[in-house]
């Protein structure tokens, strides 16, 4: 991931270690190819937010969240996390109970 916002797509295999990182540079269904492409059948969403900004999710992203993991179920995929980075701080979707 680069740049002061940005938003990835990690491909991890089946005890959730990290295969492959999707940059999403234009929308989320340009990387449903690479993850079609892949035996992995769970991603985990990492996302960095500039350093004056706070981890805390937004209405906005909690909305992304759902969108995809509507957007996995038919392809078989499942996501295990979404991480939101921002100065020092990280917040998982999953440790707050929202997936």
């Amino acid at each position: 991931m680069s740049g002061p916002a940005a938003l990835a797509v990690t491909i991890l295999d089946d005890r959730w270690r990290p295969r492959r990182l999707l940059p999403v540079r234009e929308s989320w269904s340009a990387v449903l190819p690479d993850l079609l492409m892949h035996e992995g059948r769970w991603i985990a969403l990492m996302q960095r937010r500039p350093s004056d900004s706070f981890a805390a999710p937004r209405p906005a992203d909690i909305a992304l969240t759902r969108a995809i993991i509507r957007s996995l179920r038919p392809l078989d995929l499942r996501l295990a996390d979404h991480l939101i980075e921002a100065r020092d701080q990280r917040f998982s979707f999953r440790d707050a109970g929202l997936l």
